[in-house]
């Protein structure tokens, strides 16, 4: 009964983002009223509150984060989704807004700098996924009760400060945070039953018998399983995805181009391909042998290697594309 009542509020969610969607042009009964209400508050010490408050999503922040949360929850199953998350939400996000391209509040009072679409609120997807997912981390980790439940409520009043901040900055209308809560409230139950299913349980699609034997879903349904279970297992494979998740993070930021998009993911998909045949190669050898032989050695070494000469030229081509969109941003700063 709880999973259905779960699937059947991420689909209410979703209905009600689609809503609001397709009605952007008529929300003013919504979004002028919140404003009104919000915008009365406008004063100095309020205002540098919430100018901090709204900086708890910053992609340093969240990085940071991110490394307190895997630190503190000492459990390594959860080490890729944490990173997964980022990433895909920040994709989601960046898809939403170009697919319904409004623009920012024209007449409000602008308190801080926000450039691209309003709609959905990215600071608002941002906390809901990021704090949201921490949220049910801490839940269900070892903890004790005394420290989950309090931790549990502050990341939960870091959710609604974001969504406040928007507003009062003037950054979005009422409805681009609630568009944004709504969208990405929908993706946590997904992704959060993905994570319970795939990396907390350790289910596996082809034991459950997707697809008959030899079948072209049942292929599908193995490959799966062999890249989860590189995520769950190998250290390495984390770490080429961590720089997956920072490149398209950064890539968001920076504003790449299509073309620039196009070399950087394939490059990120060529080294965490060259990875998962690494590990089929060591598995493979130490099937064969346990005993040592200089061609087993020679097996993994070359196999290593490859991944090693795809992760070089990878990073290199990252610092090409990256390093002089850095600089000119620290030169604008500081010049």
């Amino acid at each position: 009964m709880a999973g259905r009542l779960k699937w059947l509020a991420a689909a209410g969610m979703l209905a009600a983002f689609f809503l609001l969607a397709f009605h952007l042009d008529s929300l003013a009964w919504l979004d002028a009223p919140v404003y009104a209400a919000v915008s009365r508050l406008h004063r100095g010490s309020m205002t540098r509150f919430w100018h901090v408050a709204t900086q708890a999503v910053h992609p340093a922040v969240l990085a940071a984060l991110s490394v307190g949360l895997i630190w503190l929850l000492h459990d390594r199953r959860y080490t890729a989704p944490i990173l997964m998350n980022l990433g895909l939400s920040v994709l989601l996000n960046l898809g939403l807004k170009s697919l319904f391209a409004r623009p920012r509040p024209a007449d409000v009072v602008r308190l801080v700098e926000a450039t691209g679409y309003s709609f959905p609120s990215g600071h608002a997807m941002a906390a809901m996924t990021f704090y949201g997912f921490a949220i049910y981390l801490v839940s269900r980790s070892a903890l004790p009760r005394r420290a989950r439940r309090p931790l549990c409520a502050l990341l939960g009043a870091l959710i609604a400060m974001v969504c406040v901040s928007r507003v009062y900055l003037g950054a979005h209308y009422a409805s681009d945070v609630l568009g944004g809560l709504l969208a990405s409230g929908a993706y946590l139950i997904v992704f959060t039953s993905f994570v319970t299913t795939y990396f907390q349980d350790e289910h596996s699609l082809a034991r459950a018998g997707v697809g008959k034997s030899g079948s072209l879903f049942s292929s599908f349904a193995h490959a799966f399983d062999g890249v989860i279970t590189g995520l769950r297992a190998e250290r390495n494979m984390i770490i080429h995805f961590g720089a997956m998740v920072a490149v398209i993070v950064f890539g968001v930021i920076l504003h790449i181009s299509t073309v620039e998009w196009v070399v950087c993911l394939t490059l990120c998909a060529l080294v965490m391909a060259l990875e998962l045949v690494n590990t089929a190669v060591e598995t493979a050898v130490d099937l064969c042998t346990e005993a040592y032989d200089p061609r087993a050695k020679v097996a993994k070494d070359t196999a290593a290697g490859a991944v090693l000469v795809a992760a070089v030229g990878a990073a290199i081509v990252g610092c090409v594309i990256f390093l002089p969109k850095l600089l000119e941003i620290v030169r604008a700063e500081f010049l």
